[in-house]
């Protein structure tokens, strides 16, 4: 029963050990990316400003299509 008690405990200090090392490396792996989300944001802003005018030519040169054909069929 001895020997049991042993090898708990001893199994027990090791896990205790690989956890409390999980711990103190995971603020190593963590990274600073406030810059990539800086970039990333600004990327969005200009791609969601080219699809706004996108949007805003296509529906003006549908208006004008629509312009035109009224006026040739009168």
């Amino acid at each position: 029963m001895e020997n049991v008690k042993n090898i708990l405990l001893s199994k027990r200090a090791k896990a205790g050990l690989l956890l409390s090392s999980i711990v103190a490396s995971g603020s190593s792996f963590a990274a600073d990316y406030t810059t990539e989300i800086g970039t990333a944001v600004s990327d969005g802003t200009t791609n969601y400003g080219a699809v706004i005018a996108g949007v805003i030519t296509v529906a003006a040169i549908g208006f004008a299509i629509g312009m035109i054909v009224s006026k040739l069929n009168k």
